[in-house]
């Protein structure tokens, strides 16, 4: 029987970890699958042939993905030219809607049958995607259980199989071991601040939340802070912002975001994914989000929740605080962070039984990764005995 052979699009940082763990699942199933796609450094390093690298499409907002047009358009036919080339036996896509559903049209067109693995946030905004899912996706995997119901009617075949996240979400090494290679000093709390993993991101957010740290420095001799990146986004670092953390005395933490946010006290982060490891770890956080003023004019008239975070959005209460736009100021950000810093505080008391609401969600019986494994080879008419 010949190699089966997986085209896998993940056009994120986040959705490109998943990815990878999929196909290390996939590997550990079947050893002599081929995997081709889009992705970054983790599916590489899982063997997966890259067609383009996340450094490419690392852009936000409606107005931004505008300006990349062109080349998305030219991406599309690179990769409709390799399915007719290439004959993937099935193409797995990885959130990533804008893009992903494009590349969904171009595999029906040449034959392949599609999986959708984490399902676009339709309860956000433009619900109108569940019904072009539909018709464009053999079978769908999600990772939030109230995502099977949003489908009901569709002829799609739609499986809750947890979130990726709870499977080995764990720091690689003891608090005291961080300290020691990072240069904390272990007897002081860690304030991690998380910014984004895009330029633009890093743009509008960097900034704020290095005056935030200077003021909670101000009123916390005790804390000390240390900036997550990833290395693409530490090259985007400007010579202001280096003078800038220097200053400051913060620490950069580069290609180790599970183990800053574990032993965080307390986390300054964007929205996205973060907010789900700072959840599903146990630590207290305040959620930011800035845009291009365009782009948030644009989503306000279409955004159907008033919720950045994915944890605020899980359950009844939100305890976890949030800040939009022209909301997210220094001051504010320190004000809110330093009510969550003291272990006797109401608010980190709340956030942390939110927490263990949130993991209960998004408890399911396989790891997701292995259950979307099984679920590959199923499609591919390898069902699984493992």
């Amino acid at each position: 029987m010949s190699a089966l052979k997986i085209f896998i699009s993940a056009g994120d940082p986040s959705g490109e970890k998943h990815a990878a763990r999929l196909i290390g699942e996939l590997r550990r199933l079947s050893p002599a699958i081929e995997v081709r796609g889009i992705g970054g450094d983790s599916m590489a390093r899982e063997g997966a042939e890259l067609l383009c690298t996340l450094d490419r499409l690392a852009v936000m907002g409606l107005v931004e993905v505008i300006r990349h047009l062109p080349f998305f358009y030219s991406l599309l036919k690179v990769i409709a030219l390799d399915f007719q080339r290439w004959k993937p036996d099935l193409v797995v896509l990885v959130d990533f809607p804008d893009f992903n559903l494009r590349l969904a049209r171009a595999a029906r067109k040449s034959g392949i049958p599609v999986l959708y693995y984490i399902s676009p946030q339709i309860w956000v905004w433009r619900e109108g995607r569940r019904k072009t899912i539909a018709r464009l996706a053999d079978r769908m995997a999600v990772i939030f259980p109230f995502e099977v119901e949003l489908y009901r009617g569709e002829n799609l075949k739609v499986e809750f199989v947890g979130h990726p996240l709870t499977e080995n979400l764990i720091p690689g090494c003891t608090r005291e071991e961080f300290c020691r290679i990072r240069g904390f000093d272990p007897r002081k709390y860690i304030v991690g601040l998380m910014p984004g993993s895009r330029a633009q991101e890093l743009s509008r957010h960097l900034d704020i939340f290095l005056d935030a740290a200077a003021i909670m420095a101000g009123a916390r001799p005790d804390l000390q802070f240390g900036l997550g990146l990833l290395p693409h986004i530490r090259a985007a670092l400007s010579r202001e912002d280096r003078r800038h953390l220097a200053e400051l005395d913060i620490h950069e933490i580069e290609n180790d975001s599970t183990s800053l946010i574990a032993f965080s006290r307390v986390l300054l982060t964007k929205s996205g994914t973060t907010t789900m490891e700072a959840a599903l770890l146990g630590t207290p956080m305040v959620i930011a989000y800035r845009t291009n003023p365009l782009s948030y004019f644009l989503a306000r008239a279409l955004v159907r929740v008033n919720k950045i975070g994915m944890p605020n959005l899980l359950v009844a209460e939100p305890a976890v605080p949030e800040l939009i736009q022209n909301q997210v100021k220094p001051e504010t950000l320190a004000r809110l962070a330093l009510e969550l810093v003291d272990e006797s505080s109401c608010a980190r008391q709340r956030v942390l039984a939110q927490y263990g609401e949130v993991r209960r969600i998004l408890a399911a019986e396989k790891g997701a990764s292995r259950r979307v494994a099984e679920i590959v080879l199923e499609m591919c008419g390898q069902g699984s005995d493992h």
